[in-house]
C-alpha cells in the first residue's frame, strides 16, 4: 500500500490540494501498478518561517 506524504508552504486552496492528490495517485498506480484505493496521500501545510533552506528561512527568501 503505497503511502506519500507532500510538505508545501502554506497557501494551496482546498481544490488545488484535491488536484494534487489526484495527479499523483495517477502517477502512483501508474508507475506501481496498484489500484488507487491503495494509494495513501498525507498534505502537511508548513509555515515559510519554519522551514530552512540553504541556510535561510524560507519566510525571509518568499516574502508574502
Amino acid at each position: 500500500m503505497p503511502w506519500v506524504q507532500i510538505k508545501l508552504f502554506q497557501g494551496r486552496d482546498d481544490q488545488q490540494k484535491k488536484e494534487l492528490v489526484k495527479a499523483v495517485t495517477d502517477a502512483v498506480c501508474k508507475s506501481l501498478g496498484v489500484e488507487a484505493k491503495a494509494v495513501q496521500i498525507v498534505i502537511e501545510d508548513v509555515p515559510k518561517a519554519s522551514w530552512g533552506m540553504g541556510g535561510q528561512m524560507a519566510s525571509d527568501l518568499f516574502p508574502g
